[in-house]
């Protein structure tokens, strides 16, 4: 699969997307995207390298690596390119600063990976994880193709590999077959996990779908309440994961001015990634949108970090 063509940039962002498969083969209970988009699709190797180089010439600092599944890459392609080589070319390339890596699926992603992730300095030590849910009853019904001691192994390790790695992970509650049980293993998981960022979502039907013909009877309060209850747990181990924050040195990507009156601009340090987690306040008024400064954390909240500039 190759998809050149010019992209169309605004002339202040140093943040990049960069799609390297399309479509999905894992073919989850919930969801339609194998249906709408196809089967899994691998881009070259050479055709992705020749665009990250090209938008890193064009003043990009960041790129985000995506796909459906991004650990499934290279599978469907003769040559069988792995994931791991490509992060590692990647980072050898002239001009980039951050290489992200979003939707890694937890049945799919290696020891490799998880190395190559942790070998560059470049490539940010940020693992997005979905795992959906805990119970192995409920990843069964969901078709993850994976278990819970899958999950908790690859947290254990890439914790190991790399101590400083922020984690981030999305929940479905309210799955068919989610018994109260169930619901409080997954909760008691969020507990002892503590990933950095999370997000949860209420189950819905979606036409064509197998979940769609299983017979489900939580109410939407129930699972709001599900939902509210996970959220809350998490604002308080965010909190906490960001004080510990507090006093040390990170890179911010400085990304635009800001309207707080006390902070001039708005950045993300590596372990946030765009739209998805919290952003970094910065008090200087002399910050260079789409530099990276070292910046001194002084403060934080539940989800965002705020600093000053070294």
């Amino acid at each position: 699969m190759s998809s050149r063509h010019d992209r169309i940039l605004s002339p202040d962002t140093a943040t990049a997307y960069l799609k390297i498969s399309d479509g999905c083969s894992n073919c989850c209970a919930y969801c339609a995207i194998p249906s709408i988009r196809g089967k899994a699709r691998s881009r070259r190797p050479d055709d992705i390298l020749q665009e990250a180089q090209e938008l890193a010439d064009r003043g990009i600092r960041e790129i985000i690596l995506i796909g459906q599944d991004t650990t499934a890459y290279g599978r469907d392609l003769k040559t069988r390119p792995k994931l791991s080589a490509l992060l590692s070319d990647l980072a050898s390339l002239a001009g980039l600063s951050w290489i992200r890596l979003l939707y890694t699926h937890p049945a799919h992603i290696t020891k490799d990976v998880l190395e190559a992730i942790a070998g560059h300095q470049k490539i940010c030590r940020y693992i997005d994880l979905p795992v959906q849910h805990i119970d192995n009853t409920v990843l069964a019904t969901m078709n993850r193709g994976g278990s819970s001691e899958r999950i908790r192994e690859i947290i254990n390790l890439s914790r190991s590999l790399m101590p400083d790695v922020a984690l981030r992970t999305s929940l479905i509650v309210g799955f068919p077959g989610e018994t109260k049980k169930r619901f409080e293993r997954l909760l008691d998981f969020v507990k002892g996990a503590r990933f950095d960022h999370l997000g949860v979502f209420t189950y819905s039907r979606e036409e064509g779908t197998a979940a769609a013909k299983m017979p489900s009877r939580i109410p939407e309060k129930e699972k709001e309440r599900r939902r509210d209850l996970i959220m809350s747990e998490q604002a308080d181990i965010s909190y906490a994961i960001n004080q510990k924050l507090t006093g040390s040195v990170q890179e911010v990507l400085i990304e635009e001015k800001s309207d707080r009156e006390e902070f001039a601009f708005i950045g993300r340090c590596r372990r946030q990634a765009p739209e998805i987690d919290g952003v970094t306040y910065i008090r200087n008024d002399d910050a260079k949108i789409g530099r990276i400064m070292k910046c001194k954390i002084t403060a934080a909240d539940h989800y965002d970090l705020y600093g000053e500039i070294l």
